[in-house]
């Protein structure tokens, strides 16, 4: 029975004021049992397997330094684990706190679109049933981890940043391993305040792709693709090709699948959202495939931008388990 948890957290200082240690306090579960790690420096990668390493719990669990979960996701996440030898990780959606602004509250209306973000819309919503998932529908601001499954796989791959969990959760499914996405498992965090910084969210969100692709290859990640063919369209076929329906036709197909996929989300929340939604996806869907493109410039530039420097990495225990 694996019950002991680490409660691993990257960020930039060692502030107490970290909205993530203030909710930590409200979670309901045996305190003895749980040891706090917050880790410092610049590379949240290499920070999170430095904290790991150390970690004296059964159980890894990663947050974001803003992160506000439930307080019932470590029984629950911890009773997931417990139910199949076979199941390595559990997580579940990171949704928009009720009083964040009116834009922040449509970023998160256009991160759980269907037709915006596919599968990965369960990262943001309580999207269906518990299910054994992938990395598709996990993130790692809300993921809990058996430690010696990590170790095993030798950790995150600190050659990425952002998209570590994703390469990792496919390494140990290759394995043989399960990951469980859970509806149940909840936390909150505050989304961008601001259009620019949204877009800039998904540039680096296709940055990080296009740098998993060159780790895994591309047959795997080919849906991932579209966004950056959805461009090249835009760029070319709309201002070169002649023929009406070859120049419009699928601009056509997106703008409606658009209007109608953002007339389900305004009637599901009671919301007019039909003409902002598809601007939005829009911005997603450009920003993401100007983000691979820029990660296969500084690829074949070789521009190496890793801030890591194991020196500045500090690893503080807030608080100690008592098992």
């Amino acid at each position: 029975m694996l019950e002991t948890i680490s409660v691993i957290i990257p960020s930039q200082s060692d502030s107490a004021d970290l909205i993530v240690l203030k909710r930590l306090g409200s979670v309901d579960y045996p305190m003895d049992k749980v040891e706090i790690i917050l880790t410092t420096g610049s590379h949240p990668t290499a920070q999170r397997n430095k904290a790991a390493k150390t970690a004296r719990g059964d159980i890894l669990y990663f947050f974001n330094s803003d992160a506000q979960p439930e307080p019932g996701i470590f029984r629950k996440a911890a009773a997931i684990i417990n139910s199949d030898v076979r199941i390595a990780g559990a997580g579940g959606p990171d949704l928009t706190p009720p009083d964040n602004s009116y834009i922040q509250h449509l970023f998160g209306y256009a991160m759980s679109s269907y037709f915006a973000h596919w599968k990965m819309r369960a990262r943001y919503c309580p999207a269906g049933k518990q299910r054994a998932s992938g990395e598709k529908e996990l993130l790692l601001s809300n993921m809990a981890m058996r430690k010696d499954v990590f170790l095993k796989q030798e950790c995150f791959n600190e050659k990425l940043y952002p998209n570590e969990e994703n390469e990792l959760i496919n390494r140990i499914q290759e394995g043989g391993y399960i990951f469980i996405y859970s509806p149940e498992l909840r936390i909150y965090r505050d989304r961008r305040k601001t259009l620019l910084e949204f877009a800039r969210q998904f540039y680096r969100y296709g940055q990080g792709r296009m740098n998993q692709i060159f780790i895994e290859g591309v047959f795997r990640n080919l849906q991932f693709f579209i966004p950056f063919l959805l461009m090249a369209y835009f760029l070319t076929a709309l201002f070169i090709l002649k023929d009406f329906w070859v120049r419009f036709g699928l601009l056509f197909i997106y703008v409606l699948f658009s209007l109608a996929d953002s007339l389900c989300i305004s009637v599901k929340n009671n919301r007019n959202l039909v003409f902002v939604l598809p601007f939005l996806y829009f911005s997603m869907h450009m920003s993401y495939a100007v983000g691979m493109l820029s990660a296969v410039f500084k690829k074949a530039l070789r521009l190496n931008f890793n801030l890591r420097k194991e020196n500045e990495i500090e690893v503080i225990r807030l608080k100690e388990m008592h098992v």
